[in-house]
């Protein structure tokens, strides 16, 4: 055999190799993140409904044959309840962290819907997927809503945070709402992916697998795997309210839909003082801050419980009445 041909078959097998071995990194790392449930921290406190006075119903929503939690949440009797929000969260233990927020939009007047994503918080699953999955589950808490008595004929509103907020941006091509709320979004699964990977194995090596993350997304979820968030806000013309942290160390400003999303429905609200939970006050971000570097520097079980054990949540959770009340005003001229 030439030599030339010798030199191509090393060459053509040393791409491949490397090639698999990315995507074999990339889909650990892929895996990591969802191939888990995503269920409630021991160490931390979520407010219950009770603590906010609210009246809770269960919504039947089921996804994929498997069953999802979620509740309708209201401050009045929900018959006076002229507007739903669909409320979507972001990665974690599911809606429950949200609660103040959830409590907020109820004591506006609105229904809220809150859902767990499947794997997250209370609904059944061993996973959580991917990121396309909460755009599914939002979906079937959609049709519920439409499906139920009680709400089917009011207009539905989406929000969403982070995870939540991609999903209630992708979902504005995919249902008739009314206004959507995405505080903190991302524009696609991959690059919010290479981004935060890039922490852990460097820029380089987080480059290189976007692409088989890309891939992955496609292999479990079709073409919507890899939806764009702004691009589908955009082509929906369904008006919307995009805020982002300029201090946000979760989702940088180079690929957050604030920065990126243009249209003439939608309004982008930047917050100079603000990082991931734009909701929050600078003072409760600030606590938030110290509690994720608490999980860091703390190793044991019993140093983390008798730390969070004095921590203020309520504090931590603390809203900006400015940002609340700014999400208020648009849901209520729209």
């Amino acid at each position: 055999m030439a030599l030339h041909w010798i030199i191509l078959i090393v060459i053509a097998a040393t791409v491949v190799i490397a090639a698999a071995l990315i995507f074999a990194l990339a889909l650990y790392a892929h895996r990591l993140v969802f191939g888990k449930r995503q269920n409630r921290n021991v160490h931390l406190k979520y407010f219950s409904a009770q603590d906010f006075n609210l009246t809770v119903r269960g919504l039947p929503v089921t996804f994929d044959k498997t069953p999802l939690f979620a509740a309708v949440y209201t401050r009045q009797p929900e018959e006076t309840c002229k507007k739903v929000v669909l409320f979507c969260h972001g990665i974690g233990a599911g809606h429950a962290p949200y609660m103040t927020e959830i409590a907020r939009l109820a004591s506006f007047g609105y229904a809220v819907v809150a859902y767990d994503s499947i794997g997250c918080g209370s609904s059944q699953g061993k996973n959580s997927r991917g990121f396309y999955a909460n755009v599914q589950c939002a979906t079937a808490a959609y049709i519920a809503i439409k499906s139920d008595p009680a709400l089917k004929d009011k207009p539905v509103y989406i929000f969403g945070h982070s995870w939540g907020a991609y999903a209630a941006l992708c979902l504005s091509t995919v249902v008739a709402a009314e206004g959507i709320v995405a505080l903190s979004a991302f524009d696609t699964p991959s690059k919010i992916m290479a981004y935060s990977a890039s922490f852990s194995m460097g820029s380089l090596l987080s480059r290189l697998c976007r692409p088989m993350w890309w891939l992955i997304n496609l292999f479990k979820f079709g073409a919507h795997g890899n939806a764009n968030a702004v691009k589908r806000i955009q082509k929906s013309d369904t008006p919307a309210f995009i805020a982002h942290g300029a201090r946000d160390k979760t989702v940088p400003a180079e690929i957050a839909a604030a920065t990126l999303a243009r249209g003439p429905f939608i309004q982008n609200f930047i917050y100079d003082d603000k990082g991931h939970n734009v909701y929050n006050t600078v003072r409760a971000q600030k606590l938030v801050e110290e509690l994720n570097a608490a999980f860091l520097r703390l190793k044991t079980g019993e140093q983390r419980a008798a730390y969070f054990s004095k921590f203020d949540f309520v504090a931590a959770t603390e809203e900006d009445d400015a940002v609340m009340n700014a999400i208020r005003f648009f849901i209520d001229s729209h």
